[in-house]
């Protein structure tokens, strides 16, 4: 039971192994932000005053809300960005950009509203947690505390009072493990 629990004690001591998947997320939310101007996070972004419109238009046609030049969009959605950052830690996960400049998007300024560029909706929350869930799980296994037959589901249906598994003369249930 000692080395069981000192192997799992190693696994969650280091998140690295799941990283990729959380960051494939990060920039695919991200992705969605730009594309829909802040409100795939939550809060639409705010328009561009009428001469900044006129202006942005006159020099950059068509480009739509942050995304004049391309490096912001580019170092919050593409990893292989020169401008983006990207540290994987044993506990820590660290993903943005450089750009001195996406700070004040996204908390605004007293002559531009905040036009958060970084906003996680629950959806994208659960997700992570899912992914570190499953990791969790995948490491208990390698560990030796999920052999046999039981699963989280069993141990669900049980607490809901189903008792397809239960100990004759018992009013507990029986895991499999």
């Amino acid at each position: 039971m000692d080395r069981g629990i000192a192997r799992f004690a190693d696994g969650i001591a280091d998140y690295r192994p799941i990283w990729p998947v959380i960051e494939d997320d990060f920039y695919a939310q991200e992705k969605d932000q730009f594309r829909s101007e802040g409100e795939e996070g939550g809060d639409k972004w705010s328009e561009l005053s009428p001469d900044y419109a006129a202006w942005k238009e006159g020099h950059y046609p068509g480009k739509p809300i942050l995304q004049r030049t391309g490096d912001l969009y580019d170092s919050l959605t593409n990893p292989n960005s020169t401008n983006a950052v990207r540290r994987e830690e044993r506990k820590s996960l660290t993903l943005g950009s450089t750009l001195p400049y996406a700070l004040y998007h996204q908390t605004g300024t007293e002559n531009m509203p905040a036009r958060p560029e970084l906003q996680f909706p629950e959806v994208f929350k659960r997700s992570v947690m899912h992914h570190v869930q499953v990791y969790l799980v995948q490491i208990a296994s390698q560990s030796g505390f999920r052999t046999g037959g039981w699963s989280p589901l069993s141990l669900l249906s049980a607490a809901a009072g189903e008792r397809n598994n239960s100990v004759p003369g018992s009013t507990r249930s029986r895991f499999r493990r």
